[in-house]
């Protein structure tokens, strides 16, 4: 019979690399059931291993602690694997209380032991076992050390059939409060016999905590208002709190006996510190690390964007060279292939290098831990604007995706602050968007400053949110900012193996949209090209020139809506289909020139053609690109988006407004910047 192992731990503790250790990167990604939380399980060997949510404490108050609870207290995992951070040990050790608490065995890894030693920290992990009543196994997760013994430990729990028993109590609260832990026990098995009959203590205890969710629960039976009555008759209205003074005095003793710390070690990581998070240049060298990112992403790419376009372009269009077109089906495969694969699909495809070399990079600074220095000093602008830090931390995740980072706001207890995230996320920069910045970046001040303008667009996006919050926070969504913890652990040296892992992650999600999504309206923008109405019978025919084609209809129907801004049905053919999904719009762009009879590169291509014609002196086309490139950026990243948006407000005036704000903002800048640039003179 399979056995479950819960993962579980504090933010940042090396949590999902110890899961990756266990079942070799077996792992596999959904949500927890009706929460978009992610969800992340594997095996080791017959053992279900399930990686729980990042948490501090199993309180009923975040989404993530709530799904790490109630896996826990229903799910019932045989075992339970609670990673420490050995350089926060005290902190961490509240949690390792709670969950002795729920009467599951446990099992302790003290991860970390590298970055503990630095800091000049012992550790007596022998009697902090004893302490604790489990083994205590340290380890250095990221170089694999102690994951053998580790994994021996947790092998022997299932071969010793000792999975079944429960874990020894290490807290004893005082006599006061083990009276009236004793007294709700009685009232719960008198009452309710069945009510978490195989964890009594701990619901009379979370009673005694006046705990929203397991009060909840217990309406749901016919004695809960009973118990509820009797339970008010012994207690004092300050019982919470004592027992969490009780706890943390637990704590300071173990701490006391096991764990010595040198005074006045000062590690590589402080010295840091002093620097990136310095409150006069913690900003701007945030500012010049991000500007770095987008030109190492630009010029480490580049080579792959070129020989991945050579090869769809000019080789691959070879193969179909000798196919001859007088049959009609044949003539039409051969189009599907080169101006939907290779034209339409192939332009998305060149820019997979772009999208990885970008998420390698970030994945590199993401486990330096860099980027929750970032975060951190942007949470001292935030915050002074009356904005909550952790809506730049969802933000971030932006970067890769505005859904996700849409559903991260889940994470946010307030709901002001929650709120006003989701609605300003959009303006987020997406991976998605990126092929278009690298697509016609090169035109607005030349090639060379691509990655400049790349950051600029990144940047403007930041400022736009901080400042769309700012109105949010203060106009629509008035309340208290609450507070922010964000956990700092330390600088170290990303590994090949992990950063790779990391990007491969956020990379495949791409590739996944384009093989489904993109591929999909790929076909249908290119049965939109392939027919159209002939200028000469007037009927709808097949193989008509690209200007008189259904797709060429779609983009003149929408091109008024541009015109006061100088765009040509070309370029409105992109905003539109970029509803959809923004890696269409350089899609759309291929497919256009696939079907022109000499075709320039797909760059030089959308510039030539992205103003009416004669509209726009070419002076000003410069400050017309970055109009349209602002644009881009501003308007409703997908429609998935609004979806998402509406999923987690639950209302449609939030996804409507979402899916508006950004269109009409992005209109007035692109106008604005036409208007600085002379593209009206």
């Amino acid at each position: 019979m399979s056995k479950s192992l819960a993962l579980i731990g504090n933010p940042n503790v090396g949590k999902t690399v110890f899961f990756n250790e266990l079942t070799g990167e077996t792992g596999h990604v959904a949500n927890w059931p009706g929460v978009t939380v992610e969800k992340k399980t594997g095996k080791m060997g017959n053992i279900e291993v399930i990686d729980l949510p990042g948490v501090y404490s199993l309180s009923p108050a975040a989404i993530d602690e709530m799904i790490a609870r109630n896996f826990i207290v229903n799910e019932k995992p045989d075992l339970i694997v609670d990673i420490l951070d050995a350089t926060n040990l005290e902190r961490n050790l509240y949690l390792a209380f709670l969950l002795k608490e729920l009467g599951i065995p446990v099992i302790f890894i003290l991860n970390l032991m590298d970055a503990a030693e630095k800091r000049k920290i012992n550790i007596d992990v022998e009697r902090l076992s004893q302490l604790m009543g489990a083994p205590v196994i340290p380890t250095v997760a990221i170089k694999s050390k102690g994951i053998k013994e580790a994994r021996n430990t947790i092998e022997s729990y299932v071969k010793d059939n000792k999975l079944a028993r429960k874990s020894v109590e290490i807290i004893h609260y005082s006599s006061e409060l083990e009276e009236k832990i004793k007294k709700a026990t009685e009232i719960l098995e008198n009452n309710l016999p069945k009510f978490l009959s195989d964890k009594r203590r701990w619901a009379a205890i979370k009673l005694i905590e006046n705990d929203k969710e397991v009060k909840k629960e217990l309406y749901t039976f016919d004695g809960g208002i009973v118990v509820e009555e009797k339970m008010k008759r012994i207690l004092s209205g300050t019982e919470e709190f004592d027992l969490a003074g009780e706890r943390y005095n637990k704590i300071g003793e173990i701490i006391k006996e096991t764990y010595k710390r040198e005074k006045g070690v000062v590690t590589s990581s402080d010295i840091l510190d002093r620097v990136f998070l310095n409150k006069y240049f913690g900003i701007p060298i945030f500012l010049l690390i991000m500007w770095g990112m987008f030109e190492i992403t630009f010029r480490a790419s580049a080579p792959m964007i070129t020989l991945v376009g050579l090869i769809f372009e000019e080789w691959l269009p070879l193969l179909t060279s000798g196919i001859p077109e007088d049959i009609w089906w044949i003539a039409f495969i051969k189009s599907f292939i080169n101006e939907a694969i290779f034209g339409g699909f192939g332009a998305v495809l060149g820019f997979v290098p772009l999208i990885f070399t970008m998420f390698l990079v970030l994945s590199f600074l993401e486990d330096s831990g860099y980027l929750a220095r970032a975060a951190f000093n942007m949470d001292r602008l935030m915050y002074k604007l009356g904005l909550h830090g952790r809506s730049f931390v969802s933000m971030m995740l932006g970067f890769g995706c505005n859904i996700p980072a849409v559903m991260s706001c889940r994470a946010i207890e307030n709901e002001q602050d929650r709120l006003t995230t989701i609605m300003v996320n959009q303006n987020i920069s997406c991976g998605a968007r990126l092929p278009v910045y690298v697509l016609l970046g090169g035109y607005v001040l030349g090639n060379a400053s691509t990655g400049t303008i790349i950051f600029s667009l990144y940047a403007l996006g930041i400022v736009i949110a901080i400042l769309l919050a700012l109105f949010f926070r203060k106009v629509v969504f008035k309340g208290e900012t609450s507070p922010f913890i964000l956990e700092l652990g330390d600088y170290r040296m990303p590994t090949a193996k992990y950063t790779g892992i990391h990007m491969w992650e956020r990379g495949r999600e791409f590739i996944k949209k384009a093989g489904t999504i993109i591929f999909a309206v790929v076909v249908i923008m290119w049965l939109l090209q392939s027919f159209g109405i002939d200028p000469n019978t007037g009927t709808l025919a097949w193989g008509v020139d690209p200007e008189y084609s259904l797709l060429a209809g779609v983009g003149k129907f929408f091109q008024p809506l541009f015109a006061p801004l100088k765009w040509s049905w070309i370029a409105a053919i992109g905003i539109v289909f970029g509803f959809l999904a923004k890696e269409v719009v350089v899609a759309a762009f291929g497919l256009i020139l696939t079907g022109e009879e000499e075709p320039a590169g797909l760059g030089q291509f959308v510039f030539d053609n992205l103003a009416v014609p004669g509209a726009v002196a070419v002076a000003a086309m410069p400050a017309l690109v970055y109009g349209y490139l602002v644009f881009v950026l501003l308007y409703t990243p997908c429609v998935a988006h609004i979806g998402a948006v509406y999923k987690e407000t639950g209302s449609k005036k939030w996804a409507l407004v979402s899916a508006t704000y950004g269109i009409g903002l992005g209109y007035i800048l692109a106008l604005i910047i036409n208007l600085i640039g002379g593209v009206y003179f």
